[in-house]
């Protein structure tokens, strides 16, 4: 009997990314499941959204679009940097992280004023999917926020280049809710 230890493989996929791959699977299920439903109900209406309804703030959406996609970027650039210069990574999350949350702030106050304009989920079937779908990446992006902290927190302790996978894996989410977030923009904005 050969009791030979075996030289260990490297994996085609890290476990981390594998898992968070296989959580955006799930991800996009459920969004997928949240558009369908929309545009379904949508199809069935003359006036999408109700006449008695506000309108949405199409051009300060629009800039905070701009600001996600800005923090994807910058979350791919503290992805490059990982491996050879931690601090310059850490300091490209940062502002990833800076990004986001002012996205989330943005999109906070854009449901203050539509609370305040008297949209709500029982005002009419447009707010109740307004406020699910646009609720539903608010939540996405504030677990990705905790990614992000995490991430810092983590680096502090044991600088990025040393265990990659991990921001590895907490960018493949982030990319999700930046890359999902356009998607529900022209849905839900461009009636």
């Amino acid at each position: 009997m050969n009791t030979a230890i075996l030289p260990a493989q490297r994996k085609l996929i890290p476990d981390a990314v594998l898992g968070m791959l296989f959580l955006v699977s799930a991800e996009i299920m459920f969004f997928s499941g949240l558009i369908s439903a929309y545009i379904i109900n949508r199809s069935g209406v003359v006036d999408w959204p109700p006449l008695n309804q506000p309108r949405l703030p199409i051009l300060m959406t629009g800039i905070n679009t701009f600001v996600l996609a800005l923090s994807g970027v910058f979350m791919a650039l503290a992805v490059k940097k990982s491996a050879g210069a931690p601090r310059s990574a850490e300091n490209w999350l940062k502002a990833s992280a800076l990004l986001g949350l002012t996205f989330l702030l943005v999109q906070g106050t854009e449901w203050s004023n539509m609370l305040a304009a008297g949209m709500h989920t029982n005002s009419s079937v447009f707010g109740a999917f307004f406020y699910t779908i646009i609720g539903a990446h608010g939540v996405h992006v504030v677990a990705g926020l905790l990614m992000l902290i995490y991430a810092l927190i983590k680096n502090r302790m044991e600088p990025v280049g040393q265990n990659p996978n991990r921001l590895v894996a907490i960018s493949v989410y982030w990319y999700f809710v930046v890359a999902v977030w356009p998607v529900l923009y022209v849905l839900v904005y461009f009636n």
